[in-house]
C-alpha cells in the first residue's frame, strides 16, 4: 500500500475505506494502486487533515503520533530524532521522501527531523519488513507522500508564521496551481531557536519544489527538488562535560515518468539523486574548548544516484507489477585529527530485481512478492513475503502476512553479513461495534544477524476510535512488544516495551482542538537513567476566521509537555521542558 516512486494517481474505484474512515484521496500501493481490502500488511495512514490537527513542525512531530513508532528527540523541533517502528531499532527503517530514500547509506540513519511539515500531504507507514518490495527495510518503512500542485486554480498557496518560547519561530510560504498540462508546488521556509535546552540552538532553513507534466492516456512527468540546511546543537551532556554541534545540509531530487501503454499496462521510470553532508563538532561545556581525546571533529558525506523502472500490468482480478531498482552510493568520513575515527570511504552499486502480485478471488486476496538484491557491501539477499485478506463483510477485514526481511550492517563496521528477520503477523479491522473503529495486530519477530545476537520479539498493537459525535472524537493506541534472546530467554534492553497513545479530538471546520497524550516504556539498561513515568501532554488549538471562497485566515496555538518531560531512554538527552507556540496561517 505503499507508492513508488512519486506521485501516481490511482483510479478512483481502486480506493476503498471500512466504515466511516475518510476516504484515500491519493496513492495507496505497493509500487501500484490496489484497494485495503487487499493490504495484508500492517499499515497506519496519516492524511493532511490529521496533520493540520498537530500544528507540526517537522516530520518527526507527525510521527508522534503514529500507534507502533516510537521516536526518542535530541530537542525541540529540528534537533535530531530516532524514529523506531515497533521497537526495532532506528537503522533498520526506511524513509522515502517522494521516492528517494532520506536514510544515511554509512549508518542507514534517516533524520526525519529534517523535513518540514508543510510539504507533507501524506504518511504510510509499514510496521513490519518491506524487503520484499523496498530491499533493505527490515524494520519497516515511512513513506513520505509530499503534496501535488492544485489543479482547480492556476495560483494558490499560504503563508504562515510562528513564534513561540526561547524565540522559536517557524515561518512558511506555499504557491502551488496548475495551467494547461503543467502543474507546480513550491515551498520554502526558515525554523530557528535559541534552544529549548541549553546549547540546543538551531538555524535552518528548507527549499521545495514539484513540477508535473500531464501526457496523454493519464501518463505524466514529474521532478521534484528539495534542500534542507541546519546548523544546530545536537548533544548537552553535563555528566560527561560535553555538548556537540552539527551543520546538515541534505538534497534530495528526483525525474520520472509514468505511462499507459494500454491494456492494462503502465510503465514508469523515475531516477533521483540524493547528497548529504554532516559536519559535528565536540567541545567541552565547562570552557568550550575543542574535545578531541574519544571524540573529533567529523565530516561525514555521500551521493547516491539512482534509476528505477517498473511495470504494472493490471486485469480484473490481478495486479502484477515487476521492475528493477539500481543505487550508485559514495560515503566518505574524514576526521579532523585522525585520532582514533580513522577515516574511510566506501564505494558501491546495488541493484535489486522484484516481483509483487495481487490476485483477488472475491472476497479474498493473496499477495505474493519476492526481491532479490545485489548489495555489494552486504552480499546477495533475497526477501520474500505472502499474505492474504479476507473481507468477511462491509465492515470487517482479516489479515495475514509472513515476510523475511534484512538490514545492512554500518559501512564502518567490520562485518558485512545483513541483519535477518522473519516476520508473522495475523489483524482485523472492523467498524461491526457501532460508532467505533476497531484495528488489531499480533506480530512475531525473529532477528538475526552477523555481530548481532537471535532475538525473538512478540507483540500486539491495538487501534480505536470513535464516530465524531458533537464534532468530537477520542483515539487511543497501544502498542506492546517482549522481546528476549532466543539462547537464554533473557530480557533485552533498549527495547521499547509499552506505548500509549491517547487523543481527544474536535474539529467543526471553523474551531479545532486537540489533546494529545503519549507513553512510551523505552525499557532502558538501568545505568542510563531513563524516565518513562506518567504522559507527555500536548495541547493543539486553531480557528479558521474570515472564510472566502479561497481565503481564509487561521490562528492556532500549541502547548508542549504540558505537565510532565519525563519521557526519554538516556539522561543525556532529556525532553524539553513545557513550552508554548502559536501563530497565524493566511491561505489564498
Amino acid at each position: 500500500m505503499l507508492c513508488g516512486t512519486l506521485p501516481v494517481f490511482a483510479e478512483d474505484d481502486a480506493l476503498e475505506t471500512l466504515g466511516f474512515i475518510e476516504p484515500l484521496n491519493s496513492t495507496v500501493s505497493s509500487r501500484a494502486p490496489k484497494p485495503l481490502s487487499q493490504t495484508a500488511e500492517n499499515i497506519t495512514i496519516v492524511t493532511a487533515e490529521d496533520i493540520r490537527a498537530l500544528n507540526a513542525h517537522t516530520l518527526a512531530d507527525i510521527l508522534d503520533s503514529i500507534p507502533g513508532v516510537q521516536l526518542q528527540h535530541n530537542g525541540g523541533p529540528g534537533i535530531t530524532a530516532y524514529a523506531l517502528i515497533q521497537s526495532i531499532n532506528f537503522n533498520y527503517a526506511q524513509v522515502f521522501i517522494d521516492g528517494v530514500s532520506l536514510s544515511d547509506v554509512a549508518s542507514n540513519f534517516a533524520d526525519v527531523s529534517l523535513i518540514p511539515a508543510q510539504i507533507v500531504e501524506r504518511i504510510e507507514v509499514l510496521k513490519g519488513p518491506g524487503s520484499s518490495v523496498w530491499g533493505q527495510a527490515m524494520g519497516g518503512v515511512i513513506n513520505v507522500i509530499t503534496k501535488s500542485p492544485e489543479i482547480s486554480r492556476s495560483l494558490s498557496g499560504s503563508a504562515t508564521a510562528s513564534i513561540g518560547e526561547h524565540t522559536t519561530t517557524d515561518t512558511r510560504v506555499e504557491l502551488s496551481g496548475t495551467n494547461g498540462k503543467l502543474g507546480y508546488y513550491l515551498s520554502g521556509g526558515y525554523l530557528g531557536s535559541n534552544g529549548l535546552l541549553p546549547t540546543m540552538q538551531i538555524d535552518s532553513n528548507h527549499e521545495y519544489a514539484k513540477l508535473t507534466y500531464d501526457l496523454p492516456n493519464q501518463g505524466q512527468i514529474w521532478g521534484t527538488f528539495s534542500r534542507n540546511h541546519a546548523s544546530a546543537g545536537d548533544l548537552y551532556a553535563l555528566k560527561y562535560d560535553l555538548k556537540e554541534r552539527d551543520k546538515k545540509d541534505i538534497l534530495l531530487a528526483s525525474l520520472g515518468l509514468r505511462y499507459n501503454l494500454g491494456d492494462g499496462l503502465e510503465l514508469e521510470f523515475a531516477g533521483r539523486h540524493s547528497d548529504m553532508r554532516q559536519d559535528s563538532t565536540y567541545a567541552n561545556i565547562s570552557d568550550g574548548l575543542p574535545w578531541t581525546p574519544t571524540l573529533p571533529t567529523s565530516t561525514i558525506k555521500q551521493t547516491v544516484d539512482g534509476v528505477s523502472a517498473k511495470l504494472n500490468w493490471r486485469k480484473s482480478i490481478n495486479l502484477l507489477t515487476a521492475g528493477i531498482d539500481f543505487n550508485h552510493n559514495v560515503s566518505e568520513s574524514n576526521n579532523s585529527d585522525g585520532s582514533t575515527l580513522s577515516p574511510w570511504s566506501k564505494r558501491s552499486d546495488r541493484w535489486g530485481f522484484f516481483l509483487n502480485d495481487t490476485v483477488s478471488l472475491g472476497t479474498v486476496s493473496i499477495t505474493p512478492s519476492a526481491r532479490i538484491d545485489k548489495t555489494q557491501t552486504g552480499g546477495d539477499q533475497v526477501s520474500a513475503s505472502l499474505g492474504t485478506t479476507w473481507q468477511v463483510d462491509n465492515n470487517t477485514l482479516l489479515r495475514a502476512f509472513v515476510g523475511r526481511g534484512y538490514g545492512l550492517p554500518d559501512l564502518a563496521f567490520t562485518y558485512t553479513d545483513p541483519v535477518k528477520i522473519l516476520t508473522t503477523q495475523i489483524g482485523a479491522e472492523s467498524t461491526a461495534v457501532p460508532y467505533l473503529w476497531l484495528k488489531g495486530t499480533l506480530f512475531r519477530n525473529m532477528t538475526w544477524g552477523s555481530g548481532v545476537e537471535q532475538l525473538l520479539a512478540m507483540g500486539t498493537e491495538l487501534e480505536v476510535r470513535t464516530t465524531p459525535l458533537f464534532n468530537t472524537s477520542l483515539s487511543a493506541g497501544w502498542t506492546y512488544t517482549d522481546t528476549h534472546r532466543t539462547s537464554d530467554s533473557s530480557t533485552v534492553y533498549n527495547v521499547p516495551t509499552h506505548t500509549l497513545l491517547l487523543g481527544l479530538r474536535y474539529d467543526d471546520k471553523t474551531f479545532r482542538g486537540m489533546l494529545a497524550a503519549r507513553h512510551i516504556n523505552w525499557n532502558a539498561e538501568p545505568d542510563w537513567n531513563a524516565k518513562d513515568s506518567g504522559f507527555l501532554w500536548d495541547l493543539h488549538l486553531g480557528a479558521t476566521l474570515l472564510k472566502r471562497e479561497n481565503s481564509s485566515m487561521e490562528l492556532f496555538f500549541s502547548g508542549h509537555n504540558l505537565f510532565n518531560r519525563d519521557q526519554y531512554n538516556r539522561d543525556v538527552f532529556p525532553n524539553v521542558p513545557r513550552w508554548f507556540d502559536g501563530g497565524l496561517r493566511v491561505n489564498f
